[in-house]
């Protein structure tokens, strides 16, 4: 299965962040919750309040996420 998870994240102080958006597999949604809570730059992670969204997608959903995500990164990355 493949979901779609948005979370707050930054270290921009207490009540500031930024939300990002990720691409995960997992085989349910509780460990996904669970995977989510160790990613990078996750706010609260103790609590999992800094997980704003878990959404099940398709495979074809999960490999164009993937790709933009990429193509953004080279984009960056060559100006």
């Amino acid at each position: 299965m493949f979901y779609k998870l948005i979370t707050a994240c930054g270290h921009m102080g207490a009540g500031n962040s930024f939300e990002r958006v990720w691409f995960i597999k997992g085989s349910n949604p509780i460990t996904v919750l669970e995977r989510a809570k160790r990613l990078p730059r996750v706010k609260r992670k103790e609590t999992s309040l800094g997980i704003k969204l878990i959404k099940e997608i398709s495979e074809e959903e999960y490999i164009n996420g993937i790709n933009s995500k990429s193509e953004a990164v080279k984009i960056l990355l060559n100006g």
